[in-house]
């Protein structure tokens, strides 16, 4: 019974030495998109689109550039934009986000979609992107805009997944671009421990 109470005392003691040692730090779970490819179409008479994919080896450094040359002058556009989630033992294909956006309406009412908007302002903060409808001819452009900086709602799961986003001109009824991002989701936690230095009193 004396040497159940000294061990209880030792660990007890040995674990409040190691609370006192490491600093109280506040860590959250956030989820990662990690790109392995891009496929892009774009109907070269109304647009010109541009892109560069780095992947180094370490994936919160993954970046992507795009040149966009609008060719015409575009009046109204609307996006679909869909998320799959794809199976891991046979490759399918499940819809767990669909939504169906019109552009023009939301430049003019930002705060009418605070998911778009949030994505909208990011991109915004990397490059130059039409701010009212109409717009073009003219030139847009995105610069090292990383997959890790796009909010991701947690209730995704931890899988392959195809991001897709078909813009249309509904004037002509036919697609200027479609996207699609393959990639895995990687639930990351941050602010784990306090930083080297913080550890060290620097």
């Amino acid at each position: 019974m004396r040497l159940f109470i000294t061990t209880t005392f030792l660990i007890t003691f040995c674990f409040l030495m190691y609370m006192g040692h490491f600093q109280p730090v506040h860590a959250f779970v956030k989820l990662i998109a990690v790109g392995k490819r891009l496929e892009l179409k774009n109907n070269a008479r109304s647009v010109n689109i541009s892109y560069t994919f780095r992947n180094p080896k370490r994936f919160l450094e993954q970046s992507i550039d795009f040149d966009v040359d609008v060719q015409r002058e575009i009046r109204d556009m609307k996006l679909s934009l869909a998320y799959y989630s794809v199976s891991r033992n046979n490759g399918t294909q499940t819809a767990l986000l669909k939504r169906h956006v019109d552009l023009c309406f939301f430049l003019r009412n930002p705060n009418s979609d605070r998911l778009v908007n949030r994505v909208y302002q990011l991109v915004k903060a990397h490059g130059t992107m039409p701010t009212k409808c109409p717009f073009g001819p003219g030139c847009f452009y995105m610069r090292d805009m990383k997959p890790s900086e796009i909010p991701i709602p947690l209730f995704l799961p931890e899988a392959e997944f195809v991001l897709e986003l078909i813009y249309r001109s509904e004037v002509r009824s036919e697609p200027l671009v479609e996207f699609r991002f393959y990639g895995k989701l990687v639930r990351m936690v941050e602010n784990l421990l306090p930083k080297f230095g913080e550890l060290n009193g620097q």
